[in-house]
């Protein structure tokens, strides 16, 4: 099932579909890129425009830091209209370039890494889901939370997971276009393989290969918004306390936990940590081991019992990381 992309509008429209198709045979992938100018699009049917020309009001008005959004996505609003004006600019047309505004460093939100004893609580709660005639929550949502814990996938990855990405017999997932475009290859446990063949039995067996494989009983597949909303929930009734947005647990912390009990039981195998780094990092698709890195000192932090062995190990190999780089 492809997903539709909304058409752009107003003055702008063809050039911003020029804009994004010229991004796009240049390797990039431009999904939220474009939404982004796609909401842009609309923003500018409130103002008169001539020549095709982005007036620094118009410009200023879009870029300006709106109420109660974090600075991070203040930041790449900013950036998308700036790479664009950039474009027309090239293209000969009279536009207001905005100035470039700093990213919000990553390295401010410290992940939460949940205890052993928390995630199987946690997962406890995900298990005592109960069955309702209109949804498969009862059965999706024990399966995808395992998913993030136990394989480190990103939350998009999961939900954009399609049947044929699953490969029942060698239990293993095929992840297209990730983030940094990268495919890769995901082996399961064979407990998670086993729930993945139960599910595809109960829901799946008679919707098409291309279809999504988390779908609702309506035949939609499962958003990111629906899914946190869940696990806000979840952690309630779990007793793990949500600090507050921004402040987590995030979604994505289960993939941290997943790198770092990862990583925390090699070092209690005394498993090479010199080998256990790049074979890591090529199972989460980081773009490179430092941006593995960091999670060699939270594990120190989530088992102080550890520092030892990992100072040991990897103080002297990898160069300190002024800013979080895990993704």
């Amino acid at each position: 099932m492809l997903k539709v992309e909304k058409p752009f509008v107003g003055e702008f429209r063809e050039l911003l579909e020029a804009f994004v198709e010229h991004k796009r045979t240049l390797g990039y992938k431009y999904d939220t890129t474009r939404e982004n100018l796609q909401r842009f699009s609309i923003f500018t049917l409130n103002y008169s425009i001539e020549n095709k020309a982005l007036s620094k009001q118009l410009v200023t008005d879009w870029t300006s830091k709106r109420k109660n959004e974090s600075t991070r996505h203040w930041a790449h609003r900013s950036s998308d209209l700036r790479q664009f004006t950039v474009y027309l600019q090239n293209l000969g047309y009279d536009v207001f370039i905005p100035p470039k505004c700093h990213k919000a460093s990553r390295g401010e939100y410290i992940p939460y890494i949940f205890t052993h004893e928390e995630i199987e609580h946690f997962l406890q709660v995900v298990d005592s889901i109960l069955p309702h005639p209109l949804s498969n929550k009862h059965a999706s949502y024990p399966l995808l939370f395992r998913l993030l814990y136990c394989c480190g996938l990103r939350i998009s990855e999961a939900l954009q997971l399609k049947i044929s990405d699953v490969d029942f017999d060698k239990g293993a997932l095929f992840i297209r276009e990730s983030k940094f475009g990268k495919d890769r290859i995901v082996p399961m446990s064979a407990p998670l393989a086993d729930m993945f063949v139960r599910y595809h039995a109960l829901f799946n067996r008679s919707n098409a290969p291309e279809d999504y494989y988390f779908r609702n009983k309506n035949g939609t597949h499962l958003t990111r918004d629906r899914v946190y909303d869940v696990y806000r929930g979840l952690l309630w009734k779990a007793g793990i306390s949500h600090g507050g947005k921004g402040k987590g647990p995030r979604l994505h912390d289960l993939r941290h936990v997943f790198c770092v009990h990862t990583l925390a039981k090699q070092v209690k195998d005394g498993f090479d940590l010199y080998v256990a780094l790049p074979i890591l990092s090529v199972y989460v698709g980081h773009r490179s081991v430092k941006a593995t890195q960091r999670y060699v000192r939270l594990t120190a932090e989530a088992y102080p019992e550890l520092i030892e062995k990992v100072s040991c190990n990897c103080a002297y190999v990898f160069p300190e990381v002024t800013k979080d780089e895990t993704d």
